[in-house]
């Protein structure tokens, strides 16, 4: 912490049980202000300053985050209540898990527990007033002397996240001060405001990859194990003023229905209490479904997610919205009163104050709701929990090994057990549903607390289609519409429906299964998975020479596939030390197929000045996943020409032709941020190419480079036209086809390297993507004839049928690798990871002999 912060916390502290420092004695402003925001150091200062003075206040630090700042989390609760702070949380926590928890001792646990409600804040970093509202709805609680204050204290436990999101809610506010009195004050950052996923922070729910999801999972869900939480956004300037539930239709099938009934009541009570304090435009049961555990984990661990979104200013700075530039949305019109729209906003100024008036209200109500209905919070808990706990359908998933990358594996278990669920290893072979699995399988049993989102994540997804009337559009989900992470990992996951019986003992940690080394000969064999290539990557590092089998091989009466790596048996010593860590297994062999000879590849990856969450998970699987050195490149970079001399392949993550090629305009950000790869930019990129480089480009990137470079290739659904979507996504037209977020089948083609190590039929992430029809070029992976939904929602997917989904194109003496998905989709297709791979290690491979 730095010198000053540590100096005023000390003279804080010091200072005595005098009064509760309010927040403009620290923060030097009142919070609110037009053009005024604190930065999450002086956030610091501020509710460090407030544990020292309040007994109703305890902040921890539980950091770092991604970029190294605090990770704050503020209980708030009578002084009664923190001096018996553990015999509450054990309370909980055995509500949580019911198993043999006696009718007379659960009686009691409800009768003296309390209500646990967490206040989320800040996670989207430019929803600038959520950490604001936290500072005061903390100076709220710590100070107020009223009867409702107090029954929410003595009734009450507030886990309070002043920011979810805290690397972002410090250089948005530095972002903000530096446009200050510009012409670009109230711009969005040229940056993503979370390391690695920008936007994205909250679809991290179910897969926890972020630093700062596990920070919170850890310390607040499995700490706690919340009722309640309040999940605190802003929403676009030209909408209602506020959303609260219920949600629109469709909800998760595997969220218990009282929780659904427990959302809607708590949502509406809250709306009807901003009505009768004279706030208009709020909003219930529009905009918003439930159906991604992506954002709502507590909805598959007993609690309701109750999300409030506020409509935005740009920043801090006020805005004056005309109430004929209001928007309808899904399930309301602005400018009309309904049942769920009771009183239309007039338009006019609106204010980061008035942001923070209707979130703090909000918080309010929600607080009172909470201690007044305590023992029905509790209650309904319990009840959920018993039912989840108590699941018979189906009674087990199991996960067999197998050939499956052993990396891919051990995430999936990772994943189920963070998110609280219990996981038995077999000790012995046993048979269930029929079927035979060998001791090392894994059994997740149904009948657990958490059962509702190991099933969630395990089963495939049927999205319905939903319309308005027959023959209409159908409602677009708010969110993507598939989860199976055994598809986008590449696992297998085989539901059980029988009851049967196997000897397992309790999985304590996601540790990789190590693999083994067998055998002496000249070469060592392994597979072409994930953790091969990750494997590959660190051998190469070490100075180990790695060969790629080029075609399939027979040693000693065995077959390798095409695409096998091969190690020189001295490497045994390493090669063993990575098997332990990475899983991988390899075999002796003394064959010495044609092969290419592996080098590092160097790679550039492309960052534009309009931010694009997909690079900024590509910089996460390729830091945290793969061991893929890169080079991060700039527009200016790419125009300046000369790339082949540094890079053997350039990555395009998913991007639209306009914001790669214009990128913003000019007088919209200072000048250094304005401009795209232009023409000239363009023109670099097909030198480099011609010159022998690979470029790749990803979904949506696709556009621009088969465009500019003159390939024949074309997207076969192009015509579709675009519709609205989320984030002001394009989107195909719904009439004639539409998959807003699906996992479908692909089929591997043979005769390029790019699909070693895939199988024959392979699962990819399709959002709004495009597919092709090649003219001249090699396709990889094809859509098949049939239906080529494997979860999700698919509508008009007969317009797939023979498509490709994965080509490579040769131009001079390069090649342009097209992918029409997403292959390492937030940080989850761990299936699709490898042809990304291929093509990286393929850039800078020779052929042996050369």
């Amino acid at each position: 912490m730095p010198r000053a912060v540590s100096c005023l916390l000390l003279l804080w502290a010091t200072s005595a049980a005098a009064a509760v420092p309010t927040p403009e004695s620290v923060l030097g402003f009142v919070p609110g202000a037009d053009r005024t925001l604190a930065d999450w150091r002086q956030m610091v200062v501020y509710f460090q300053a407030l544990d020292a003075a309040s007994p109703r206040v305890t902040v921890e630090d539980v950091g770092p985050t991604t970029e190294g700042l605090p990770f704050l989390v503020v209980t708030i609760s009578s002084e009664a209540n923190l001096a018996r702070l553990d015999e509450i949380r054990r309370d909980n926590l055995r509500l949580a898990d019911p198993r043999g928890l006696s009718e007379d001792e659960a009686r009691a646990i409800v009768a003296r527990g309390k209500t646990i409600v967490a206040l989320h804040h800040g996670i989207h970093s430019t929803e600038v007033a959520g950490p604001l509202t936290a500072i005061e709805t903390a100076d709220w609680l710590a100070t107020a002397d009223d009867a409702e204050t107090r029954e929410i204290l003595d009734q009450a436990v507030i886990v309070m996240l002043p920011s979810h999101n805290p690397d972002g809610t410090q250089k948005v506010t530095e972002w903000y001060r530096r446009t200050l009195g510009t012409l670009f004050e109230g711009a969005n950052p040229p940056f993503l405001y979370q390391k690695y996923t920008g936007h994205d922070n909250n679809r991290d729910w179910y897969m926890f990859t972020q630093i700062e999801s596990k920070l919170t999972v850890a310390h607040v869900y499995d700490r706690w194990r919340p009722q309640i939480v309040h999940d605190v956004h802003q929403m676009g300037a030209r909408s209602a003023r506020m959303f609260l539930p219920p949600y629109v239709d469709p909800w998760e099938p595997n969220v218990d229905p009282a929780l659904r009934a427990a959302v809607s009541a708590m949502g509406t009570h809250v709306a009807g209490a901003l009505t009768s304090q004279g706030k208009p435009g709020v909003v219930v049961n529009a905009i918003y479904d439930a159906w991604s555990p992506a954002r709502a984990y507590p909805h598959t661990h007993g609690g309701v997610r109750i999300l409030s979104e506020t409509a935005s200013v740009k920043l801090a700075t006020p805005i004056d919205v005309p109430f004929d530039t209001l928007q309808r949305g899904i399930g309301y019109d602005p400018k009309l009163a309904s049942w769920n729209f009771p009183w239309p906003w007039p338009g006019g100024a609106w204010r980061l104050r008035d942001i923070m008036d209707y979130q703090g209200a909000a918080t309010r109500a929600l607080l009172g709701h909470a201690a007044r209905n305590r023992a029905y919070w509790l209650s309904t808990f319990l009840e959920v929990n018993r039912r989840a706990s108590a699941r018979k359908d189906p009674f087990a998933f199991v996960l067999p090994p197998g050939h499956q990358d052993p990396l891919a594996a051990a995430e999936l278990r990772r994943v189920l057990l963070t998110g609280g669920v219990e996981i038995g290893r077999a000790a012995e072979a046993f048979t269930a549903d029929g079927r035979s699995f060998p001791a090392g399988s894994y059994v997740v049993a149904m009948a657990q607390p958490c059962s509702a989102f190991a099933k969630a994540l395990l089963e495939r997804q049927e999205y319905p289609d939903i319309r308005p009337v027959p023959g209409a559009e159908p409602q677009r989900p708010y969110d993507v519409t598939a989860h199976t992470l055994p598809l986008l990992l590449g696992v297998e996951a085989v539901p059980i429906a029988q009851p049967f019986e196997a000897a397992t003992e309790p999985v304590t940690d996601a540790a990789v299964t190590p693999g083994r080394i067998a055998g002496r000969g000249r070469a060592l064999a392994f597979d072409h998975q994930t953790a091969g290539l990750r494997a590959t990557a660190r051998l190469l590092k070490a100075g180990v020479p790695v060969r790629w089998s080029r075609d399939a091989f027979t040693d000693d009466g065995r077959r390798y596939e095409a695409g096998t790596l091969l190690a020189p048996g001295s490497a045994r010593p390493t090669l063993e030390r990575l098997a332990q860590e990475l899983g991988v297994s390899a075999e002796a062999v003394d064959a010495s197929p044609p092969a290419f000879v592996l080098h590092r590849p160097r790679v550039g990856l492309y960052q534009s000045w309009v931010p694009s969450m997909d690079e900024g998970w590509t910089r996460f699987v390729f830091e945290q996943q793969a061991d893929v050195e890169y080079m991060t490149l700039r527009d200016a970079d790419i125009r300046a020409g000369d790339l082949r001399t540094s890079f053997d392949a350039i990555v395009l993550p998913d991007q639209g032709a306009q914001a790669m090629k214009e990128g913003h305009a000019q007088g919209t950000l200072p000048p250094e941020f304005v401009g795209g790869l232009g023409v000239e930019g363009m023109r670099q990129l097909k030198t480099f190419v011609q010159e022998g480089g690979t470029l790749v480009a990803l979904d949506s990137a696709t556009a621009l480079v088969i465009s500019e470079l003159g390939l024949l290739v074309k997207d076969a659904l192009a015509e579709a036209g675009p519709g609205g979507g989320e984030d002001d996504e394009a989107e195909r037209d719904a009439g004639e086809f539409y998959s807003p977020g699906a996992i479908l089948e692909t089929r591997v083609e043979g005769g390029s390297a790019l699909g070693h190590g895939l199988p024959a039929t392979t699962p990819i992430w399709f959002e709004s993507s495009p597919a092709f029809d090649v003219k001249s070029g090699r396709v990889v992976l094809r859509y098949p004839h049939g239906d080529p939904l494997l979860s999700g929602w698919l509508l008009g997917g007969e317009r797939l049928h023979g498509k490709a989904a994965l080509v490579e194109v040769s131009l001079g003496r390069g090649k342009v690798v097209l992918f029409g998905f997403r292959p390492q989709y937030r940080a989850q297709s761990w299936a699709t990871y490898v042809p990304l791979l291929n093509a990286l290690y393929l850039s800078a491979a020779t052929a042996a002999g050369d």
